[in-house]
């Protein structure tokens, strides 16, 4: 069972100027006139500008000269990127030396994180690394309506999180994945963690059973692919004084699909 060894993150860095990169309207217009859709471009360059790489830029150096050497770096996300021409998995990967695998999990909504630690997790039991990075990302400046992002205040943000194979004391990724295929419902899995003091961590608007002994705490409503991975990055010290485990939950708003984490704080794990 791989460890969570560290977390950055970050909220609304300050904004950028719009990239300038010749037809890039132009360039969205052709990609999303065929779905029936138009660029709003007044929209578009309101928006803060600020795109994955300038994110990845901010959460390294949160990381305050702390070395970062991963053999796999996997990045999540919901959102498109302000735009397509950096691959920013790739690009991380060069900041920090270019030693890792790395790519991208998209197309699954907010359960692209989940699935990255499931695969980090994978990666490490197969022997295959030691440490690994999952960066979670979401920017705001996209070039058509999107009511999911617009009407709900969503803000730039990202957290990193650090997955080591080894790391006694620090918390413990028991389980990670989608409900249905991986895990079972969000009830099994409460009544299969472990004994103690239990909190379930969930998104602002996401429904979730009433369960006795399991204190509840809600994610930041202008947050959608970040949201519960932005807690547990802000509140871990806080969780770890007072819960022996955490319980990561999320629905996306879009399909409606659930997936699960359950990490040991205690870091002296338990049922696999």
């Amino acid at each position: 069972m791989p460890h969570l060894t560290a977390t950055r993150h970050l909220v609304s860095p300050p904004p950028a100027p719009p990239p300038e990169i010749p037809y890039l309207v132009r360039y969205h217009q052709d990609l999303v006139r065929p779905f029936g859709a138009e660029v709003d471009p007044g929209r578009w360059s309101a928006g803060p500008q600020v795109g994955f790489p300038q994110l990845v830029d901010h959460l390294l150096a949160a990381a305050d000269g702390e070395k970062l050497d991963p053999d796999l770096i996997v990045l999540a996300y919901a959102l498109p990127d302000l735009h397509p021409f950096v691959t920013t998995a790739s690009y991380l990967n060069h900041r920090l030396g270019n030693r890792a695998r790395s790519f991208a999990v998209s197309e699954q909504g907010l359960l692209a994180p989940f699935t990255a630690l499931r695969i980090a997790a994978a990666h490490q039991r197969g022997g295959r690394g030691t440490r690994a990075l999952i960066a979670v990302l979401e920017q705001t400046s996209l070039p058509v309506y999107d009511p999911l992002a617009h009407d709900t205040g969503l803000v730039d943000s990202a957290v990193l999180l650090a997955v080591d194979a080894e790391g006694d004391g620090h918390p413990r990724v028991l389980r990670s994945g989608t409900e249905g295929q991986h895990l079972g419902g969000l009830g099994a899995v409460l009544a299969e963690a472990p004994a103690g003091a239990r909190l379930l961590v969930t998104g602002a608007r996401t429904e979730v059973p009433e369960t006795p002994g399991v204190d509840v705490h809600r994610a930041r409503p202008d947050t959608y692919c970040t949201g519960v991975w932005l807690e547990l990055s802000r509140r871990l010290p806080e969780w770890r004084e007072r819960y022996d485990t955490l319980v990561l939950h999320d629905a996306d708003p879009r399909s409606g699909a659930r997936a699960t984490a359950v990490l040991d704080l205690t870091g002296t794990g338990g049922p696999a």
